[in-house]
């Protein structure tokens, strides 16, 4: 079956997932779920912020998964007909960068809820440019549930 190559909420839709507004959002696609794994993209470019000499920086790349988490949830809320919850990041752990990831090129990522407890979810993610692993990590996440 495979994920769709096609995004089910694109760029125009995507702030209804997250809630951040331009110029900071880091994720443009949200490609759906497959075996407990999300797939987000994000396509920087020369004047997105956290982009320098053509490539964007580590900040940059942690802010797009954890609005690539973000945009996950919010997708889940929004097909149940819920109010999208605004989230937190609590920590950040493992980060592993391999390589800056360049602007002109989708970035696509991976994110998997690995577990919660007591309103904190457990998130792992990993980032591919061109299908090469750029960068992974966990983070934990703090949902703002009413």
């Amino acid at each position: 079956m495979g994920v769709s190559e096609k995004a089910i909420v694109a760029r125009e839709e995507i702030e209804g997932l997250i809630p951040q507004r331009p110029p900071f959002v880091f994720v443009h696609s949200y490609y759906g779920e497959e075996e407990g794994l999300h797939h987000t993209g994000f396509l920087p470019d020369v004047s997105t912020l956290f982009v320098e000499n053509g490539k964007m920086r580590e900040q940059g790349v942690i802010e797009h998964i954890a609005q690539s988490a973000a945009a996950s949830v919010g997708y889940g809320y929004q097909i149940k007909g819920e109010e999208v919850p605004v989230g937190f990041i609590g920590a950040v752990a493992a980060f592993e960068l391999t390589k800056l990831p360049d602007a002109g090129e989708e970035i696509r990522t991976t994110v998997k809820f690995a577990g919660e407890f007591g309103g904190i979810s457990l998130v792992e993610a990993e980032c591919r440019q061109r299908g090469e692993l750029i960068a992974k990590t966990q983070l934990k996440i703090f949902l703002n549930i009413q």
